[in-house]
């Protein structure tokens, strides 16, 4: 039964990263029109707002007794002086996410003059099996409307993106033009076991997904099978598109070589060759080295601070997170099938950092959650805007 259960949930896990075949064909109306959910597209990002948050409000499974707080780290939100700011940036997370992955991000942002919205894609921040409702055109929708209504009010409008959130983006620069940069972080282009990418459609024929019993505020950790198909649609209708097009505009790209997720070979060889803007740079947490003089490599071979790798999420959270950070509340033990790693971790062992599925010989591996060159990230972000 044990070897049952993780061999259903590799299948799973195969299944929410990768760009399978299986496209969506539902013929059903927009997910905002719906009766089963609520109208995100608003005529104003302070109307978007307030209308989301009377929707979580109402149907968010909470999980702690500070509501407050996880309806705070749920909500979309936005930074800077928007009449002061002379550029604007949207932010998109990745599945299972929440706006609560660029809560360093958009600070150091607006610090350096943007003005900062992030969103809320249709499907998270409520509760697993909304995520059965969203389809890819769904996320790729609210995307491409609030990023018109950020090049109505500015004339220099950046996209940034999270994972699947790189996908949409991207996606968007390339159909509607007129993106003055992109900041994508551990992009979704393709996953790290494409040749898995088949089963999606034989899997949900018998599953609706992986449930787990929430524990994280800030994401989910059941993973509903619609959702990875919807990511899945993204990550093929980008890639198709880059086939024919290439992108123009400053991007920087920054992702771990040990991500458990993505392809991060299969990322660096698109930047190389779709991404062709002059001041592109790619941030690439790993061992290897490049010949191309716009790739930095930093390693992540940090015993001081026992880093082994870095992983899908770490590039986004500062090391004084309160959440995700060095001393954050958050600890992501569940790091592999390794059920007595894991239940060490949970007691108090000393632990060290590293992608999902890492093991060494003789230590005990958590999720690495923050980034030990956020400071570094924050110059280099700086830098490609100017």
């Amino acid at each position: 039964m044990k070897t049952l259960l993780k061999l259903t949930l590799l299948a799973i896990a195969a299944v929410a990263i990768v760009g399978c075949t299986l496209l969506n064909s539902e013929n059903k109306a927009p997910l905002y029109q719906s009766p089963d959910y609520y109208n995100y597209l608003q005529s104003s990002y302070s109307d978007y707002l307030k209308s989301t948050k009377a929707w979580l409000e109402i149907n968010r499974d909470f999980i702690s007794p500070d509501r407050e707080k996880e309806l705070a780290m749920n909500m979309p939100f936005e930074l800077g002086d928007k009449s002061a700011s002379e550029k604007a940036i949207l932010l998109v997370h990745g599945l299972g996410d929440s706006p609560f992955s660029f809560s360093d991000l958009a600070k150091s942002l607006a610090n350096q003059g943007f003005y900062v919205q992030t969103l809320l894609l249709p499907g998270h921040g409520s509760k697993p099996s909304d995520l059965m409702l969203p389809t890819y055109a769904d996320w790729q929708g609210i995307v491409d409307h609030y990023a018109s209504l950020l090049k109505r009010d500015f004339d220099k409008v950046w996209l940034g993106g999270f994972s699947t959130g790189g996908n949409l983006v991207t996606i968007h620069s390339l159909e509607q033009g007129d993106v003055d940069g992109l900041m994508l972080f551990s992009p979704g282009f393709q996953s790290k076991t494409p040749k898995l990418e088949r089963l999606a459609p034989f899997v949900a024929l018998f599953i609706d997904g992986y449930e787990a019993e929430e524990k994280n505020l800030a994401r989910y950790t059941s993973a509903p099978l619609k959702g990875a198909i919807a990511y899945s649609d993204s990550a093929v209708k980008l890639r198709s598109l880059l086939n024919s097009q290439t992108l123009s505009m400053p991007t920087l790209i920054v992702l771990s070589e040990a991500d458990s997720v993505v392809d991060p070979e299969a990322v660096r060889s698109l930047y190389q060759t779709r991404f062709n803007n002059p001041n592109n740079q790619l941030i690439w947490y790993g061992e290897s080295t490049f010949d191309d003089k716009s790739i930095q490599t930093l390693t992540m071979k940090l015993a001081s601070s026992r880093v082994s790798t870095g992983s899908h999420m770490s590039p986004l959270f500062a090391k004084n997170n309160s959440y995700y950070g060095v001393n954050g509340e958050h600890l992501m033990c569940m790091n592999s099938f390794d059920d007595d790693a894991n239940s060490a971790c949970e007691n108090g062992a000393e632990v060290w950092y590293s992608a999902w599925g890492y093991e060494e010989q003789g230590k005990i591996h958590a999720r690495l959650t923050w980034n030990p060159y956020y400071s570094a990230l924050e110059h280099t972000m700086a830098t490609i805007v100017q």
